[in-house]
């Protein structure tokens, strides 16, 4: 009996101990499931509260730009300290940039070139072949473009009195493209699309998450607009300290040469001063934002007469205003690209989501017609002040190797760097001018001419896209309906 009477308070003590317990429990999950909730809603709050402030913020974004270069320019004149920590940091971001935008090209290009090749009737993989080889074509006719531009603002002859080694040429252009291919981050990039392109047709759920990712990687893009007053105060800095610049990039080369003026439609531009120097810099990258201009709107022009409710004046108010500073300020069509993605499938919503992603991912590195344009006429520029005589036809033959190089440019400021020692092999450069007309090259090609040249390249993808998605959607979209609609 005693056993008995002590053994009933210990089992209400045990139940009494697991219901203390079962009930700790309940509380700290509801205290856990409180705690998440409280976090879900601030997180949906900070992210409705910033979606506000960025709509407000684009609204404003053109006037911003103005005001924040004009600041830069201010805080160079006062204070030394805050120029350099501005272009370091700016630098810094954009290099750490360059080595996540292959990443970011893979994701944004892979499942809409999948969506493509994977198609019924192989209609998608045939308009990713139209696509490119478009793509390619205008390639072509924008450094076509660029040599005539350049023989006819700086005099030169349609044929030169000495001869261009064209076999030199076309060898120089097969090691350049054998050492991009192993070389090239883009084109990792490229190889590793394929292949996953050719294992999402036997496993699906790669393309879904690869959407997913390209998902994500647009809505970021919402995200860089506050960063745009940013980049624009950073280029007004640059250009207060353009003097310094120009000695640290050319002075410091210890180069013995003469200078001649450049030369413009009976213009000359004395460059043999520090202050002549600036105004051939300045002169140099206002022609080649001038030709790229005319290029951009031979295309508006080409899209305006595809699709007569495109609005060139919508165009610019709604779309181009917004994007341009970003590309202007940091000289990264890598950099805008989730930006540009955002943009246009805001803007131009009549866009198809595989078209957008398709043309925008593959124009980061095909679609630079901007940077073919500044490559001759910076050439041309350079050789003009050199007293060197440059023709169309040495131009032309310099063709083959600019369109290849062209593949592994890395979309990021100073990508001319690629082209100089080619260029200077290709126009027969005399021995004793070579160093110089190198170090004027590479040091003329920061700043303003990267700055008018990325504003060239990824605008025109937007402009690409339009005229794209009308040739998908009557050429090929159209054809794969027809045979869904015959079984």
């Amino acid at each position: 009996m005693p056993q008995r009477c002590e053994g009933k308070p210990m089992s209400e003590q045990n139940k009494q101990m697991d219901l203390g317990i079962r009930e700790l429990r309940q509380e700290q999950e509801i205290s856990w499931k409180a705690t998440f909730s409280h976090l879900l809603s601030s997180v949906r709050y900070f992210s409705k509260f910033y979606q506000t402030f960025a709509g407000m913020l684009e609204t404003f974004l053109p006037a911003l730009s103005v005001l924040s270069f004009i600041a830069g320019i201010y805080l160079a004149s006062v204070s030394k300290e805050i120029s350099e920590l501005v272009d370091k940091s700016i630098s810094g971001f954009i290099d750490l940039y360059g080595w996540v935008a292959p990443f970011a090209i893979f994701l944004i290009l892979t499942p809409s070139l999948a969506r493509m090749i994977n198609s019924r009737q192989g209609q998608g993989k045939k308009f990713a072949t139209y696509a490119i080889v478009w793509l390619s074509v205008r390639r072509l006719l924008a450094l076509i473009w660029a040599a005539l531009f350049s023989v006819i603002i700086f005099g030169f002859p349609l044929i030169g009195n000495h001869s261009t080694n064209v076999l030199a040429a076309v060898s120089k252009s097969i090691i350049s493209l054998g050492w991009m291919a192993t070389h090239s981050s883009y084109f990792y990039a490229m190889y590793a699309a394929m292949i996953t392109v050719w294992l999402s047709g036997r496993f699906h759920i790669i393309t879904k998450i690869l959407d997913r990712c390209a998902n994500s990687i647009e809505i970021v893009g919402q995200a860089f607009i506050p960063i745009v007053p940013v980049f624009m105060l950073a280029i007004g800095c640059y250009i207060y300290n353009l003097p310094q610049n120009l000695n640290d990039q050319i002075g410091g080369n210890d180069i013995t040469f003469v200078l001649h003026p450049l030369k413009i439609f009976g213009l000359e531009i004395v460059s043999d001063s520090s202050v002549g120097m600036i105004m051939v810099y300045l002169m140099a990258s206002l022609l080649i934002g001038v030709s790229c201009f005319i290029w951009h709107f031979l295309l508006l022009f080409l899209v305006r007469a595809k699709d007569s409710t495109f609005s060139i004046r919508a165009y610019f108010k709604e779309y181009w205003i917004k994007v341009y500073p970003l590309l202007w300020a940091t000289s990264s069509e890598a950099l805008a690209t989730p930006l540009n993605l955002y943009l246009v499938k805001k803007y131009f919503p009549q866009i198809r989501q595989e078209v957008r992603r398709f043309v925008i991912g593959v124009g980061s590195y095909m679609n630079i017609n901007g940077t073919m344009i500044c490559v001759f006429v910076l050439a041309g520029a350079v050789a003009s002040i050199l007293g060197i005589e440059i023709s169309f036809l040495e131009f032309l033959l310099c063709l083959p190797l600019v369109f290849l190089i062209g593949f592994g440019v890395p979309g990021i400021p100073g990508e001319l760097l690629l082209f100089g020692g080619p260029i200077v092999m290709l126009l027969n450069i005399p021995p004793e001018l070579k160093e110089a007309f190198l170090a004027l090259y590479l040091g003329l090609q920061i700043g303003l001419p990267d700055s008018f040249r990325t504003g060239n390249n990824s605008t025109d993808d937007c402009l690409c896209s339009l005229y794209l998605n009308g040739v998908y959607e009557k050429k090929y979209l159209s054809t794969v309906e027809e045979d869904e609609e015959n079984g």
